[in-house]
């Protein structure tokens, strides 16, 4: 045992508080002494007993991890709360957690939120990131963006990578904050460049679009690359669609598939569209309606419209699967009520034709109002043709029903 190690676990066992967690704190992290979590436990008591709020806290949360002890919420609540009282920012932030989670108390959000804001304006990064996330969903209060960015953006000032990219992503989308892509970028390029997958995903996606930075798909490769390396779906999905499409690389059907592939693994539903178009389209494979519908089924299920188009169409032209038209205007309706505007004519063609139901009018014109706002000359035209055959009373509740859907149905950007 080295002389300053010796002093200090003399100091120690003397009764010496301060030394008491010096001691605990090296057991604990194992610098310069072989780690040792049980002993850890043992110094930190003895500092706790003495009324150490240091000690307190830390002991309290090694009763919740189960580290160097059997983990015990209650006890764990029972030491952070001696601590937290003595204002120890982090004990508060831990007992925010556990009446969050209700963890050895029963579940209280109002009191979560309270612990969090006194740890918060103590200056503790973790707890303004979690008072920021309870005003941006709105638990244990009402929702508040603006609070939200508030906190998010102090913890981010500390370091707080999940704080960073939240941050980010509100002043990115325009929540709690003006737009403001600059700070997006800002905030995203702090959290990627410490390896945190989500930033540097999101990082890729303004060097896509050329928001908040010049618009460059070699680095948006870049920085879907090494998020993708770590094995967060979204960036495989996104780093297949530049392989497929030779962006910032070059073009690798393989590559795409492969990325895809393991991006659907994940239960991503426009990954499983993707490989569904490719076996369609025949990139790289050769085409296979079968395989295309197994995957457009599969995203199609999820919720995706553009997966649920493409199957209505397979189902309608009987390609890779019987042909059954009930089954085709059922997946048209599931993406013309999200906006789609495709499915809405095709839909409206439905009603117009008697495809899979009976032939209405009124309602193919309804649809037809509906996929015409965006401008598409084709639609536009069978829509002013379709109206022209209709009864006034029937064009007027045509144009009824389509204002009524409007809202509902709001087409996609």
């Amino acid at each position: 045992m080295s002389a300053d190690l010796s002093r200090l676990t003399s100091e120690a066992e003397g009764g010496d508080p301060e030394a008491q967690l010096q001691l605990a704190e090296l057991y604990d992290s194992g610098f310069g002494i072989s780690a040792d979590r049980g002993q850890a436990v043992v110094w930190y008591r003895r500092a706790a007993d003495q009324g150490s709020p240091r000690g307190q806290s830390r002991l309290g949360q090694m009763y919740i991890r189960g580290v160097g002890v059997a983990r015990d919420y209650s006890q764990a609540v029972h030491w952070l709360e001696l601590a937290a009282q003595q204002g120890e920012p982090s004990a508060q932030a831990n007992l925010g957690w556990c009446h969050q989670e209700g963890l050895g108390v029963d579940r209280d959000l109002g009191k979560a939120l309270d612990w969090y804001r006194q740890a918060a304006e103590a200056g503790h990064a973790g707890a303004r990131y979690n008072l920021g996330y309870m005003y941006a969903n709105g638990i244990g209060t009402e929702r508040n963006e603006v609070e939200a960015v508030k906190w998010y953006s102090r913890a981010a000032e500390q370091g707080h990578l999940k704080a960073q990219l939240n941050v980010g992503m509100m002043y990115s989308s325009g929540i709690g904050a003006v737009r403001d892509y600059d700070m997006a970028a800002k905030w995203f390029k702090e959290a990627a460049a410490k390896g945190y997958d989500k930033a540097q995903y999101n990082l890729g996606l303004l060097y896509s679009a050329g928001n908040g930075v010049e618009q460059d798909d070699n680095e948006a490769f870049k920085w879907h690359s090494r998020a993708a390396a770590q094995g967060y779906y979204k960036a495989q999905y996104h780093l297949g669609l530049f392989y497929l499409y030779g962006l910032g690389t070059g073009r690798d059907y393989d590559k795409a598939f492969g990325l895809f592939s393991m991006a659907a693994e994940h239960g991503y539903a426009k990954a499983s569209y993707q490989l569904g178009k490719i076996y369609a389209n025949g990139q790289g494979v050769l085409p296979n309606e079968i395989e295309a519908v197994k995957y457009f089924l599969h995203a199609a299920r999820a919720g995706y419209d553009r997966a649920q188009y493409r199957l209505g169409r397979l189902y309608l032209d009987g390609l890779g699967v019987q042909q059954d038209l009930a089954t085709a205007r059922s997946w048209f309706e599931k993406a013309a009520v999200q906006g789609h505007a495709a499915a809405q004519y095709t839909l409206g063609v439905c009603y117009l034709k008697g495809y899979g139901i009976g032939e209405n009018w009124v309602l193919a014109c309804a649809w037809l109002i509906l996929a015409a706002e965006g401008g598409d000359s084709k639609i536009v035209e069978v829509r002013d043709r379709v109206n022209a055959l209709l009864s006034p009373a029937d064009r007027d509740e045509a144009v009824h029903l389509a204002r009524e859907w409007r809202t509902a149905y709001r087409r996609r950007s």
